[in-house]
């Protein structure tokens, strides 16, 4: 009920528009129909990359890294605005509604460093896929299992090479006995070159997971 209420005053004070190009949309979230097509593509493997590393068997993409889509992820980083939040979710929500996904027995999302997470007060990946995560797979959403032990740089700034070495050895099973023979399911926001959810798959598969798959909502 108060969930409803907030949703009604929300588009009282701000009547719903696209995010990327703020032409007036049906509900807080949506994207208009141009500016989903310009995003937009089949899901895919993300073969060609996926070849090119060591413990990720499989990684899906829902979207282009651009236009819109691009300028929000960003600005999600640095600004905590539920609108942008919410513009997000729907997207997830938009691409995988009536899709049957393989029974995977944790997802967890790719963990931030301490220190950043301090900074920025919240793991963009967990707001966008914690709430599909929940409903999809109920008791399966398992942030705790995974740590980042150290910081890193930022991925953008680096070559291929030097992004893996980045990130080699900076994440860590926190429960390895919970993550033996099981299938898991990494999410994050973006997927480029692929080293940071490759490390994550390999931290995984080091405590005993014998199958990772990925998931990100945008790449490029």
């Amino acid at each position: 009920m108060l969930k409803k209420l907030w949703i009604a005053w929300l588009d009282l004070v701000y009547p719903p528009k696209c995010p990327a190009c703020r032409s007036p949309v049906a509900e807080q979230g949506a994207w208009c129909a141009r500016c989903l097509h310009v995003i937009s593509r089949p899901p895919l493997e993300a073969a060609m990359q996926v070849r090119r590393l060591r413990a990720l068997d499989e990684c899906l993409i829902l979207y282009e890294y651009a236009y819109g889509l691009k300028r929000l992820l960003h600005d999600m980083k640095f600004r905590r605005d539920e609108r942008q939040v919410a513009a997000l979710i729907w997207l997830l929500n938009k691409a995988l509604a009536g899709k049957t996904l393989p029974a995977y027995e944790w997802v967890i999302p790719v963990p931030l460093a301490a220190g950043r997470l301090k900074e920025r007060g919240y793991n963009q990946t967990e707001r966008i896929f914690g709430p599909w995560c929940r409903e999809a797979f109920p008791g399966g959403w398992r942030p705790d299992l995974l740590v980042r032990r150290r910081d890193t740089q930022p991925q953008w700034e680096l070559s291929l090479g030097e992004r893996r070495r980045n990130v080699k050895g900076a994440f860590s099973a926190t429960r390895p006995q919970e993550v033996k023979d099981r299938h898991i399911l990494l999410v994050d926001d973006i997927f480029t070159s692929g080293a940071t959810m490759d490390a994550c798959a390999q931290a995984l598969k080091q405590a005993g997971a014998v199958r990772v798959s990925g998931l990100a909502l945008a790449g490029g």
